[in-house]
């Protein structure tokens, strides 16, 4: 059976570093830790089970330290786009214009349970709206998607002079509702499963994703009633293992 394909090229860019101040290296820890795959490797894994399959690239920077991720990049047969370490949002656009992307699914190297089905269903949403930027709510922090047309992502890029609308790739179509057209897809998960902080920022997040992963296959879903909900219900206070966290929104 033939698969449908996008209406435009969709490339889902994943940004990757190696300088993370709380948990250096952190992309390419083991994960679990009697594995091979890391950390990285689960989120191309699970972007490359997106259908239908867009292309999946590897956004890094120049600094030396992030040879280990173009590296490990190349060890998972991923492309790699290298630009400046604080100028992300320069960095996916160059990464866009290599790829001839029309419009661009961003991921980051620290959120290894992204869900396949709602990276597609917010590219399906985006394309059906025809919006610039397009973001999955209700969901898991961590799991969330985020889609951009490319041609809006080279508007931002053009004005955005803040710091931190560089740094963060999206802020800056976040903050202009009048140059851009913003669409939100609510998503709907079990309550408990909502509630996870699933991404990798410090130690203890670290920890809740090494006993996810040890109990649950390795493409766990976030809806699976049999799979994290259950486990879940089983051991609530997996939920506080890194509920002390906090995260800072640009």
């Amino acid at each position: 059976m033939m698969l449908p394909s996008w209406p435009v090229r969709v490339v889902v860019i994943i940004q990757a570093r190696m300088n993370s101040s709380r948990l250096p290296g952190k992309v390419l820890l083991p994960l679990p830790l009697s594995a091979e795959t890391s950390i990285l490797g689960h989120v191309v894994a699970r972007a490359a089970l997106v259908v239908p399959g867009p292309q999946v690239v590897v956004a890094t920077s120049t600094q030396a330290a992030d040879d280990a991720v173009v590296a490990a990049a190349q060890a998972l047969q991923v492309p790699v786009f290298r630009g400046d370490e604080q100028d992300v949002l320069g960095r996916f656009v160059g990464a866009a214009a290599a790829h001839q992307a029309e419009a661009v699914v961003r991921l980051t190297a620290d959120n290894p349970a992204v869900d396949p089905a709602f990276v597609r269903a917010c590219v399906a949403h985006h394309q059906a709206t025809q919006a610039d930027y397009t973001l999955t709510t209700g969901l898991p922090l961590g799991t969330n998607v985020e889609v951009i047309a490319a041609a809006a992502l080279r508007r931002a890029a053009d004005a955005a002079t803040r710091p931190e609308e560089r740094e963060h790739v999206t802020p800056y179509l976040r903050r202009h509702p009048n140059l851009f057209r913003l669409e939100e897809l609510p998503c709907a998960v079990p309550a408990a499963v909502a509630g996870l902080r699933l991404t990798v920022d410090y130690p203890s997040d670290y920890a809740l994703l090494q006993l996810l992963y040890s109990e649950l296959p390795a493409g766990f879903s976030l809806t699976d009633p049999a799979g994290l909900p259950a486990l879940l219900a089983k051991h609530p206070w997996l939920a506080q293992i890194n509920s002390q966290n906090s995260q800072v929104q640009p």
